[in-house]
């Protein structure tokens, strides 16, 4: 049954197994030509096939229900791949050696329609928990990660309205440097004109002085 599982593993999905040696040039040219529907495929590593393998394995086994059925139809099969290399020879071989233990086509095709069902079912099992990690594991990474989008968004804004604002600011300091100059430039052509005339009064007092003591 493994060596089916694996066989219908390698159905669907592409064996990532690193070549070696000569090897490498022929994996590269069979990678090549691989149509597109090929390409698509899922890519499993040798570990992953084997852990699969092992999960249907026991999920078939668990589930093996009473009498021959598809299960054991498909050990059969398995056990007469060496001796009868056509698959369709096989199918009737394992089916005639079944049919004495009761098996006939309608269980053969009920039972198989079973494990189909089991294996959907596991699937969906499968699903369920990954969404429940996704929650547990990622929601709260996505949470904080919102979180601190809005945060930085938010500092953004801010730091754009304090650009604004210094924008403002440097406007106006240049207007007061402008407003200050030309008031101090004021201010000193008026204390100059004042010095100028204050002194002239002083000049004309102390002249004044002289004259009287002279003509007095």
């Amino acid at each position: 049954m493994s060596s089916f599982l694996r066989k219908a593993l390698r159905l669907f999905v592409v064996l990532d197994e690193p070549a070696e040696g000569t090897a490498d040039a022929s994996a590269a040219a069979n990678s090549s030509s691989k149509t597109s529907e090929e390409k698509a495929q899922p890519v499993l590593s040798a570990a992953e096939l084997d852990k699969y393998e092992r999960h249907f394995q026991q999920l078939f086994e668990n589930a093996n229900l009473p009498g021959p059925d598809y299960f054991e139809f498909w050990q059969t099969m398995e056990a007469l791949e060496a001796h009868v290399p056509d698959e369709g020879t096989r199918m009737k071989a394992a089916f005639a050696s079944l049919q004495v233990q009761g098996l006939d086509k309608a269980k053969l095709l009920h039972t198989a329609v079973q494990y189909r069902d089991i294996l959907l079912q596991d699937k969906v099992n499968f699903e369920a928990a990954a969404q429940q990690k996704i929650q547990l594991e990622i929601g709260g990474r996505q949470s904080e990660w919102q979180t601190l989008k809005q945060q930085n968004d938010e500092r953004l804004r801010q730091i754009a309205q304090l650009q604004q604002e210094i924008a403002a600011s440097e406007k106006r300091m240049e207007q007061l440097q402008r407003e200050i100059e030309q008031e101090k430039s004021k201010i000193e052509q008026v204390q100059r004109g004042y010095i100028a005339a204050c002194e002239a009064m002083i000049a004309k007092i102390n002249n004044d002085i002289q004259r009287l003591e002279q003509i007095l």
